[in-house]
């Protein structure tokens, strides 16, 4: 290894030399990921559903209940995609049936039943979810959250999807998005003191 001396003067009367340590030109060791098989099977299964539900989602979400054409289809999700749904549309043709011309995707009539049973669920459960959401702000510092915190934990709220737009405008007495630090918070209009309370006591209370 080679050292090579640099002077480097303090003053007028000091001279002190410096040493710079060479690397030898070596590259350092490139990282080695190993995947795991069974992780990759896991994440392709978890995948596959959440897919459906988002062309499913989709497709409901034409004006008019008009069909979703498939030269559209690039234009919602892209180039790439677009290969991934229609592939989806050809595996799955219980669920999505290609009809028309120019052709165009629809759901079919058992799954736009299950569709129209889920929206009939959901619209039952919305008091509970309005009531998860605010016992989970009036745990929060100053009953706030920012919203993308809130779409991560969503699913295991059972928020739908879009929530910001289909749930929080219907209840202005409960929630409102603010900006706060450059982020969008959903925070808590209205403290509820009945729900400040735990599983337990409501039992010892009203048992």
């Amino acid at each position: 290894m080679l050292r090579r001396a640099i002077p480097f003067c303090a003053s007028r009367n000091a001279c002190f030399g410096l040493r710079h340590k060479s690397s030898g030109g070596r590259r350092p060791k490139k990282k080695t990921y190993h995947r795991v098989a069974e992780l990759d099977r896991v994440m392709e299964l978890r995948k596959k559903p959440l897919m459906i539900l988002q062309l499913t989602s989709l497709v409901q979400s034409q004006p008019h209940r008009s069909p979703l054409f498939l030269r559209d289809l690039e234009k919602n999700v892209g180039l790439v995609r677009k290969w991934a749904f229609m592939a989806l549309i050809d595996k799955h043709p219980s669920v999505f049936r290609v009809a028309g011309t120019p052709p165009s995707v629809s759901l079919t009539a058992r799954a736009r039943t299950l569709a129209q049973e889920e929206a009939h669920v959901r619209a039952s459960m919305e008091p509970l979810l309005v009531t998860n959401l605010r016992k989970l702000l009036m745990l929060c510092v100053d009953c706030k959250l920012p919203l993308q915190t809130v779409e991560l934990v969503g699913p295991q709220l059972g928020l739908p999807s879009d929530f910001k737009d289909c749930l929080i405008p219907k209840y202005p007495q409960f929630f409102r998005v603010r900006c706060s630090r450059g982020r969008d918070c959903l925070l808590l209009e209205d403290w509820d003191s009945t729900l400040a309370v735990t599983s337990r006591e409501t039992r010892y209370v009203f048992g």
